[in-house]
């Protein structure tokens, strides 16, 4: 009789326990979630897509899939660019005094304050997609899917591989501090770099030490070194290479083993503190510290985990180009990322 009613306590005993659990859940349901103190980055979207960005008099021009807009710097307010020509996948854009020239999928648009007029191919140019601008001393280049157009003299001409070029398809070009022209094309399993100086060619592919013959992006460093971005998918590295006299060489090879995001790497940038940022197409973007590098995603505040373009504002803060939007990475942020 005694052990019968011990056991008839254990429904009870559940029964208790159960309330004291959901009763438990509801508290934790009903309490307010814990403040978590956000990055103090601001998101700029619309634009969408960021391919350029170009500064001119206290305004940002900002290119990319949906076309051209402006943002005053100061305000952050997006306008549309006054201009009735079409201009979607704005690739590229190069102020020339007062002059903005737009490189898109239409081919290229001549801006000024008395309007845009987008060149034909009558003029001496395609009027197809326009990848890439460049501004040497008397001379405006525009890298194409049909080889290097240049404008010299008021007249237009073109470079291809009849005339030295690896590939014709140019998708980005840049101006050394020795003179050379170099050339990216982005047609794997062929192209690579193609870079001209002094009337001699040299060209660097798989054969010769690329990790990938697609070339992203050039950026010149503060000691004249180039970096080339390269990759595609899983594969990718950010590769530095040095003038010795005579020829360019490569000297440094970062991939993901270094402390990069994996793959393929879209963008390379120093900034004015003198620490490297490297992009991915699909990882996130590598921030350079004293204790080697740092990935960031969209988890940390970025608005999107590709970052192509790079733009100091005078009050130092950062603005980050990505597939979708701008970040802004106030001065006080930088400091804390980086450690310094």
């Amino acid at each position: 009789m005694e052990r019968l009613e011990k056991n008839n306590t254990t429904p009870i005993l559940v029964l208790a326990l159960v309330a004291l659990i959901l009763g438990g859940m509801m508290y934790l349901v009903n309490q307010d979630p814990p403040e978590i103190e956000p990055p103090v980055w601001t998101i700029l979207n619309p634009p969408s897509d960021v391919t350029c960005m170009v500064e001119q008099d206290g305004v940002l021009w900002v290119g990319g899939k949906a076309g051209v807009v402006s943002i005053d710097i100061e305000t952050k307010v997006v306008t549309d660019i006054p201009c009735s020509e079409r201009m979607t996948y704005t690739r590229h854009m190069l102020l020339d005094g007062d002059t903005l020239w737009i490189g898109h999928d239409r081919g290229l648009t001549r801006y000024t304050a008395d309007g845009c007029r987008t060149l034909t191919e009558q003029e001496g140019i395609v009027d197809d997609r326009v990848n890439y601008l460049l501004k040497t001393q008397d001379t405006l280049w525009a890298g194409t899917w049909h080889g290097a157009y240049y404008l010299r003299d008021g007249e237009w001409s073109s470079i291809t591989v009849d005339d030295g070029l690896l590939d014709n398809y140019v998708n980005t070009m840049i101006e050394d501090s020795y003179g050379g022209i170099w050339f990216g094309s982005y047609t794997a399993p062929n192209g690579g770099i193609s870079i001209y100086l002094d009337g001699e060619w040299q060209y660097f592919s798989t054969d010769n030490g690329l990790v990938h013959n697609n070339i992203v992006q050039f950026f010149e460093d503060t000691d004249g070194s180039i970096w080339v971005s390269t990759g595609l998918m899983d594969v990718g590295a950010a590769i530095k290479f040095i003038y010795n006299g005579e020829a360019w060489e490569i000297s440094e090879v970062l991939d993901d083993s270094d402390g990069l995001p994996l793959g393929k790497i879209r963008s390379v940038y120093r900034d004015p503190d003198g620490y490297l940022w490297i992009g991915s197409e699909n990882n996130g973007l590598s921030v350079e510290t004293d204790e080697g590098f740092k990935i960031l995603t969209t988890e940390d505040g970025l608005s999107h985990d590709e970052v192509k373009v790079y733009f100091v504002a005078s009050d130092g803060g950062l603005w980050l180009g990505t597939r979708n939007g701008i970040t802004i990475i106030s001065n006080d942020a930088l400091v804390d990322i980086r450690g310094s």
